[in-house]
């Protein structure tokens, strides 16, 4: 139950997010296709980890249950500070608007890319909670490379509209990970 319970409530906050996502003010979308796949690997991993949790019951342990907890809770803490920060240009497409602004406050001023960050950290976070393991190979094999890819894209981007500005934003600030970067 309490696995039921928690897929319930990882994928509220989802339909929260696009909720908020629709508010947004749009711009041209690039690699439109990209949002409906992440979104079917998404559910991927959501089913193998119902699947592998129901079909083939084992011993869950609860340490990895905890851990799995933590990285769920503190992805949750990443993208909702994103979603805070960027406000109306909050948007789960790769858009660039006319009157697109290089944010580079708030979560932006550790990470360039907190959103990415917490949906790597939830994809892997959803298994462990569930102790699926082999759900955690279909994250690794199929969700994380595609939004590696859209990373890559959207990086691209923003070096387009915006020059030498990103530049210096991505010698300065780390895509994923807070920790010292190299000038």
């Amino acid at each position: 139950m309490f696995l039921v319970v928690f897929l319930g409530l990882a994928l509220l906050e989802r339909w929260y997010e696009y909720r908020f996502s629709h508010r947004a003010e749009r711009g041209i979308r690039k690699m439109a296709w990209s949002y409906a796949a992440l979104h079917l690997f998404y559910l991927a991993v959501f089913v193998a980890t119902a699947v592998e949790y129901f079909g083939w019951p084992r011993p869950v342990r609860g340490w990895v249950t905890g851990v799995g907890l933590t990285v769920f809770a503190v992805s949750l803490l990443i993208r909702l500070l994103a979603i805070r920060t960027l406000g109306r240009f909050w948007s789960l497409d790769l858009e660039i608007r006319r009157e697109h602004k290089l944010i580079t406050e708030g979560i932006y001023g550790y990470v360039r890319h907190p959103a990415y960050l917490a949906i790597m950290l939830e994809v892997i976070a959803v298994p462990l909670v569930a102790n699926a393991y082999g759900a955690l190979v279909v994250a690794g094999a199929l969700y994380l490379p595609l939004l590696l890819w859209r990373w890559s894209r959207e990086e691209r981007e923003m070096v387009d509209k915006f020059g030498n500005l990103y530049v210096e934003y991505q010698h300065r600030v780390p895509a994923f990970f807070p920790w010292p970067h190299g000038k």
